[in-house]
């Protein structure tokens, strides 16, 4: 594929058109339209900032297949690449021994940090999560509210509200729904005690929880998965960038190299996978 080819392609997926494109990189709408017709070639200046643009690596911008655009498969292998997300047998919290774990927020780079709030601006903006107050609890979450905050004002043009660690002076929620931004969600139970101190400060559960990975485990409390579990008990949503299933579903597309662990992360899910409502 002409590399005209992959940027119309791209942009179609993006739902941006030739104009939009051409403003986010600085260039002439003539000079898109010559691209995607194959009357000319971008500079190479301009390549890394195409890349950028639409989230994938140059790599990816030259090599391209047609999974790149899905961004759950990219944010699975960027956290792979990262050491986000990790294979091989780890104890949970709850006592299980679990095929992988995920580690989100911990001694993180100014470069991943930024990219991990680009993952969960696009997830907001996938469910249409509008003008709410993102809130953050503990100090992962405090890094991840700003860095998502910042990339929906800078990319999507949107001024969010934020909160942190339900600062009493700020009265940003007290007219808007409350979004709160987090890791992992396992057994629900931290899930559950952040809500609750949410309310206990601001008189209000959140509307809405925006999660990286939604490992689709039973509750402690029944035999429902947490995300139902606690949606049904508070009547919020929880929205995850990607869940246990997309993993799976990475590995076994070859979006990452973890085939030797493929087995017992099915098996896993078979004895710990919750039910929906």
């Amino acid at each position: 594929m002409l590399i005209g080819e992959k940027i119309r392609l791209l942009r179609k997926n993006k739902n941006v058109t030739q104009t939009q494109l051409a403003e986010a990189l600085s260039v002439s709408s003539q000079s898109v339209s010559k691209w995607e017709n194959h009357l000319s070639a971008p500079d190479l200046t301009v390549l890394p900032e195409i890349a950028r643009y639409f989230g994938i690596t140059m790599d990816e911008l030259f090599n391209y297949r047609l999974d790149a655009l899905n961004y759950k498969e990219r944010f699975i292998r960027f956290m792979v690449n990262n050491s986000m997300l990790s294979f091989g047998e780890f104890k949970l919290e709850r006592g299980s021994i679990s095929p992988y774990i995920v580690r989100v927020g911990d001694d993180l780079t100014g470069s991943q940090m930024s990219k991990l709030g680009e993952f969960y601006a696009e997830c907001i903006r996938e469910h249409r999560i509008e003008d709410n107050c993102l809130i953050g609890i503990d100090n992962r979450e405090v890094s991840l509210v700003i860095a998502t905050s910042m990339t929906l004002f800078n990319k999507y043009g949107v001024d969010s509200y934020h909160c942190v660690g339900c600062n009493a002076e700020n009265t940003a929620f007290e007219t808007r729904n409350i979004t709160l931004i987090t890791d992992v969600i396992t057994s629900g139970t931290t899930l559950s005690t952040e809500i609750e101190k949410i309310k206990s400060k601001t008189n209000k559960y959140p509307s809405d929880v925006v999660v990286c990975v939604d490992r689709m485990e039973r509750s402690d409390n029944s035999p429902l998965s947490a995300k139902h579990e606690i949606e049904r008990k508070y009547g919020l949503k929880i929205h995850s960038i990607v869940n246990t299933d997309d993993i799976i579903n990475a590995i076994e597309s070859d979006v990452i190299t973890a085939d030797e662990h493929l087995d017992k992360m099915n098996e896993y899910m078979r004895h710990y996978k919750g039910i929906k409502c």
